[in-house]
């Protein structure tokens, strides 16, 4: 199996892959001699210019990445807040809880909080820190993302296309802001990949006494991912196996050292920190199988409808991948697929346009680049009109998709969170005397109430995590046990309508009709909510 380019990718055309890395790169690929000065010589097939190819292909993706992250900046997801309120918590000194007092692993972003909690040091609040921080990450992405490009297939008529595709995805643009550690995550995996490629490339250029010397910094990076998001070990792992006949090499096996030193002292703090070699999110997440594979299935299927129907012309960049026998090819493409099929086994998440895909979103794009480039580069004058045409309506139409995107996040989402948990924060805060809240969308109360906080749904409770069924569904025998036993002074129960006598959710339902919560609390306050339903607030009689 051939590998990919002898020499590292850098950001210009005299850079470019060697002639020979790739036999569909033959005599008949043959670019012209100089660059395009206008419009007649760039459809008879001659390439664009190297700063054009920058200016279009990463600046001007950029710029959008930013106007576009501007436009919904102001909403932030309700779980980024559960990260703020251990941010918190760490910066004045009380450790890493969410709970002052009770050690329970509740996030599954360790780095980025840690990150968000030395910025409140500085004196940044993490709501800023984080929109800030996420948008610069986003835009870095952008950059290894543009190399990978490259590294598929040399630019030559038309510029990089898989930065436009994400600059006008809002699963991009729109996570950089929302609070999550999403685009540090993103930055981190295709960085690492970059430079893995990077270090493969300079041990089969034949210096082998300088590649044997190079310090295998990708193995840093995915460590640095692997603390960011658990899946970073699916990236590194793949790029491995597809350059398995290197696997014992002295770079690899540094490279893996590299990696596996920072993962494997995290896991020892951990477990001493917390008692758990797992985050507590992991259990309270999972547990019904066929729950988790309905719910991913229907979860990547709406993906691919919302993205569009051009994904598909990955499948020809797969192709050739295979035919050409490019490592770094099929280490994309399965990177893309293994990924979806991660995310149908644990079942997708809750959050607003899809999330859960954002890391395999690059990926996927590079192979719908690399496919759009190949039948660019046959330097046709038919071909090139329809690129031309192909990206015109493309990005006319996912603009267009990102701005329903944007209003849809801002309208509904934005307002339904500032209505219900926002307004109850409020009560909560001047209206109450403070203690626990038994409550299933612990984000924002949590944080802005600062009150001890009961979790309904088990990420914070081991004692609920560990019960029978799926998300929000473990709600058997032992669950309103697990919540009476820590004593809440309030219980959130989410209904259809302002009586507040119909919970509507499992979590609400369970704990409205145990004896104990009929004998004990009353409603104290009904927020009746703008687009219907309520969120009540009820309070225990008799409170020591």
């Amino acid at each position: 199996m051939s590998d990919e380019p002898t020499s590292a990718v850098e950001m210009s055309e005299e850079a470019a892959p060697d002639e020979s890395m790739e036999e569909e790169e033959s005599a008949d690929e043959e670019r012209p001699t100089s660059p395009a000065r206008d419009l007649r010589s760039w459809l008879a097939g001659a390439p664009l210019p190297a700063w054009l190819q920058i200016a279009l292909g990463l600046v001007a993706p950029m710029l959008i990445t930013i106007v576009a992250a501007l436009r919904v900046s102001s909403f932030t997801i309700d779980d980024a807040y559960i990260s703020f309120r251990y941010a918190e918590n760490l910066a004045r000194g009380n450790g890493l809880v969410y709970n002052v007092g009770e050690r329970v692993e509740g996030y599954t972003n360790f780095l980025w909080t840690v990150l968000l909690a030395a910025a409140m040091k500085v004196g940044a609040t993490p709501t800023a820190a984080s929109k800030v921080l996420g948008a610069a990450c986003a835009c870095g992405a952008l950059v290894p993302t543009y190399l990978l490009s490259q590294r598929l297939r040399r630019f030559s008529n038309v510029p990089c296309l898989a930065t436009w595709l994400l600059a006008t995805s809002i699963l991009f643009s729109g996570y950089a802001v929302f609070g999550l550690e999403t685009p540090l995550f993103l930055l981190l995996t295709l960085a690492g990949t970059e430079l893995f490629l990077r270090e493969e490339d300079a041990a089969a250029a034949g210096d082998g006494a300088r590649a044997a010397r190079a310090f295998p910094w990708s193995g840093v990076v995915f460590a640095l991912a692997a603390l960011t998001r658990p899946e970073a070990p699916l990236f590194l792992g793949l790029l491995v196996l597809w350059h398995v006949d290197q696997a014992f090499s002295r770079r690899n096996l540094l490279r893996l050292l590299a990696f596996a030193l920072p993962v494997a002292v995290h896991l020892l703090w951990r477990h001493s920190y917390y008692g758990a070699w797992l985050p507590n999110t992991l259990a309270a997440k999972t547990g019904n199988f066929a729950q988790q594979l309905q719910g991913g299935s229907d979860y990547v299927r709406k993906y691919a409808q919302h993205a569009g129907a051009f994904l598909w012309l990955g499948l020809f960049s797969v192709a050739s991948s295979i035919v050409h026998r490019r490592r770094s090819g099929l280490a994309i493409a399965s990177i893309a697929l293994l990924f979806g099929v991660y995310v149908v086994t644990v079942g997708g998440d809750w959050m607003p346009y899809f999330r859960f895909l954002a890391p395999a979103e690059p990926f996927a794009f590079l192979l719908v680049d690399d496919a759009v480039r190949a039948i660019a580069a046959r330097r046709e004058r038919a071909a090139s009109l329809a690129i031309a045409a192909f990206g015109a309506i493309t990005l006319a139409t996912r603009a267009g998709e990102l701005e329903r995107a944007q209003r849809n996040i801002l309208l509904n989402d934005k307002g339904f969170w500032d209505d219900a948990a926002g307004r109850t924060a409020a009560w909560l805060v001047d209206s109450a005397e403070p203690g626990p809240i038994a409550i299933a969308d612990i984000g924002y109360v949590g944080y802005r109430t600062g009150y001890p906080i009961v979790d309904m749904l088990g990420l914070l409770s081991p004692e609920v995590s560990s019960l029978p069924g799926g998300y929000t569904h473990k709600v058997g025998t032992g669950y309103t046990d697990a919540l009476f036993a820590k004593n809440p002074r309030y219980f959130l129960i989410i209904a259809s309508g302002a009586d507040c006598k119909n919970p509507t959710v499992p979590s609400s339902r369970a704990s409205y009709n145990d004896p104990r919560f009929k004998r004990d609390y009353k409603l104290s306050q009904s927020i009746a909510l703008k687009k219907g339903g309520a969120w009540c607030i009820y309070g225990k009689k008799s409170y020591p």
